[in-house]
């Protein structure tokens, strides 16, 4: 009687410990994931920073397997990333190309300034300033990601 009572401890002790083990969704690891809304540019060699319009959003899903998406006011894009350390690198970028806004055409801008001379691929900089992610490309562009 005593052993099949310990025998039913250690099963249920076990299950408990397996349930308490780490996601295995990535997110932990990576500390972009999740959905961004930017809400500033400055493309390098530039005077001034652009801020996001109050009727504009562009958007932007890093997923925890290295895809990303979003969309701007009037396209939408997609592709597929990897970060290393410091470095947030964009393997693939492809876009809807219909016409879009000004504060969009900055952004697009800024990912063909990160694109990497004689490379297919963008690389950025990334760190946090409170809770905004930002982006940094080029000799002073920046970018700056909010949360949703």
């Amino acid at each position: 009687m005593k052993r099949t009572l310990f025998l039913w401890l250690l099963m249920g002790l076990v299950l408990s410990i397996g349930a308490c083990s780490d996601s295995d969704d990535g997110s932990q690891d990576n500390p972009i994931s999740g959905t961004w809304r930017i809400t500033e540019i400055q493309v390098s060699q530039q005077q001034l920073t652009q801020f996001s319009p109050a009727d504009e959003t562009i958007s932007i899903s890093f997923a925890a397997d290295g895809n990303f998406s979003g969309e701007t006011p009037g396209n939408q894009f997609q592709g597929r990333y990897e970060l290393d350390g410091g470095t947030l690198t964009m393997l693939e970028f492809s876009t809807t190309e219909v016409a879009d806004t000004q504060y969009a055409a900055a952004f697009y801008n800024a990912i063909e300034e990160a694109r990497v001379p004689n490379e297919t691929f963008a690389q950025f900089g990334y760190n946090f300033d409170s809770l905004d992610l930002v982006l940094v490309f080029g000799n002073s562009g920046r970018m700056t990601l909010e949360k949703q």
